[in-house]
């Protein structure tokens, strides 16, 4: 089993950063491997909800099946994914920060399928994995970031902006998602 995990700060609201984090529909956005999104089901960040990722590791193609085992918005997320001939568990957590936005830690516990960790590059595929672990969160603050200056919100007692969904599509600014492989 390997594991994956970072910390960042987010200039957003909790809510937004959750709601951000739990939309499958939304990972193509910020998540840098994804390759296509297949059927989604469910209210995303719902207990039970799911969807199909493609993703792009060590040059193949994985299809990825994922459910969402534990929510609490705005501050868990947890999801478990198989693949063909491996598996993962994805926690996502988030906190307020006492000087405003959110603070986010990511844990990912995976195995990738025998075919790419048997193989000759399976420690570069490791290396490879954390590279992009890192590049997607950097990824994730930045779309978030953007998210939380384009979204008008009510202010919550705190002074926080609250998350309101904005329909307008961030990757024209952002350039197309990132494709490892």
């Amino acid at each position: 089993m390997s594991h994956l995990s970072t910390s960042i700060h987010v200039d957003a609201p909790p809510e937004l950063v959750f709601d951000l984090a739990a939309d499958p529909s939304r990972g193509p956005d910020w998540q840098t491997l994804i390759h296509e999104l297949g059927e989604v089901s469910g209210r995303p960040g719902g207990v039970g909800s799911s969807y199909i990722g493609y993703y792009r590791v060590a040059g193949r193609k994985l299809e990825g099946h994922f459910i969402v085992t534990a929510a609490e918005r705005p501050s868990l997320l947890q999801l478990a994914g198989t693949t063909r001939g491996g598996w993962t568990r994805w926690t996502t957590m988030v906190e307020p920060s006492p000087g405003g936005g959110s603070d986010v830690t990511v844990t990912l516990e995976y195995e990738l399928p025998g075919e790419i960790v048997g193989n000759l590059f399976g420690v570069l595929t490791r290396k490879r994995m954390d590279h992009e672990f890192k590049r997607t969160y950097e990824k994730f603050k930045r779309v978030a970031e953007l998210d939380a200056v384009a979204t008008p919100g009510a202010a919550d007692v705190e002074g926080h902006r609250t998350a309101v969904p904005v329909s307008i599509d961030r990757r024209s600014r952002l350039g197309p998602p990132n494709i490892a492989g």
